[in-house]
């Protein structure tokens, strides 16, 4: 019988019977619908403890759509010590504040609009503020200038009086501004969805202090003017080497010296016991150098045995690492 010779409907008959067969393979897409629940109970013998019991879910899908909040600011510093801090070094007294550029511009601003004198100029992406000069009181302009704190997330204020483009010897009047500025920053910053300006984040952008290995060494790199490194690392060394595992010594400014004593962590007895009857390294033990040179547009922090003589690589390492944390 040929092939040729059966009607239409008869060939697409057999076509679709051939499809269907009755092999191994079965048709599982009906078995989820017509399951049925079935118990899950654990075993008497299973700790309880271990359970882990799935919630029960009861949000409804016709609630509306929540905004999601804005990211918190990042917090690097423990805030106990002062959101807003004064500071004094040869140029005067300036400020610390425990946030970033981008948050502070908006209450630097306001603290300037607020003022019985002129805005003069206002440059969030250079950090500038210019207050007009009181003729009738006879004071003089002055400018604020915003920058990136050395650490990570905080920022620096200063404010100085000028007149026809030249800065004036510190003074009480630019000292009661800086105490009223600090006492405005400290109101303004703690009030909760404190905003932001995008303009003033460029001056949050730079990675001030960073470790690298040159010439087989570890060198602790500041881009940061010689003035507001040293003043930097005094503070550290002031609030963190106080113990007897490392401690700041002396320290010799004209040449840029820091004469401490740093006790690895691995030779510091670990444990109470072994801290109270163990006589850990000797005193004249663990005495070193951290020197601070200027390097072509840069400055070099770097760990010495004694002058000019390299620090053991794993000491060097260690310390300098952990600096470069603190001042990040």
């Amino acid at each position: 019988m040929k092939l040729g010779k059966l009607p239409l409907p008869l060939i697409l008959l057999v076509g679709l019977m051939a499809g269907c067969s009755s092999s191994e393979y079965q048709d599982r897409n009906t078995d989820y619908y017509q399951a049925h629940e079935a118990s899950n109970d654990l075993p008497r013998s299973y700790p309880n403890q271990d359970a882990m019991p799935i919630a029960k879910a009861e949000r409804s899908f016709n609630e509306p759509k929540l905004k999601a909040p804005r990211p918190e600011p990042l917090r690097v510093m423990d805030e106990a010590e002062g959101l807003v801090t004064e500071r004094v070094d040869e140029q005067g007294a300036w400020l610390l504040v425990l946030r970033s550029p981008s948050e502070v511009w908006t209450s630097l601003r306001a603290f300037a609009e607020s003022r019985d004198v002129a805005l003069v100029s206002a440059s969030p992406r250079r950090g500038e503020l210019a207050l007009a000069a009181d003729p009738a009181s006879r004071l003089p302009a002055q400018r604020i200038d915003l920058r990136q704190g050395v650490r990570r997330g905080t920022s620096e204020i200063r404010l100085r009086s000028y007149e026809v483009g030249q800065d004036l010897p510190w003074s009480d009047y630019d000292r009661s501004r800086v105490k009223s500025l600090a006492e405005f920053l400290t109101a303004s910053l703690s009030q909760a969805g404190h905003s932001v300006s995008l303009q003033a984040q460029s001056l949050q952008d730079n990675q001030l202090v960073r470790l690298v290995d040159r010439d087989e060494r570890q060198v602790l790199v500041m881009q940061l003017e010689y003035e507001r490194a040293w003043a930097e690392l005094v503070n550290l060394f002031e609030d963190k080497f106080t113990d007897d595992w490392q401690k700041l010594e002396d320290l010799n400014r004209s040449e840029g010296r820091f004469y401490i004593r740093y006790v690895p962590k691995d030779a510091r007895p670990s444990g109470f016991f072994a801290r109270l009857f163990s006589r850990g390294p000797k005193p004249e033990e663990h005495h070193y150098q951290l020197h601070l040179t200027e390097y072509g547009q840069e400055l070099d922090l770097v760990l010495e045995s004694l002058t000019n003589q390299a620090a053991p690589a794993a000491i060097e390492l260690e310390l300098l690492t952990w600096l470069e944390r603190q001042l990040r």
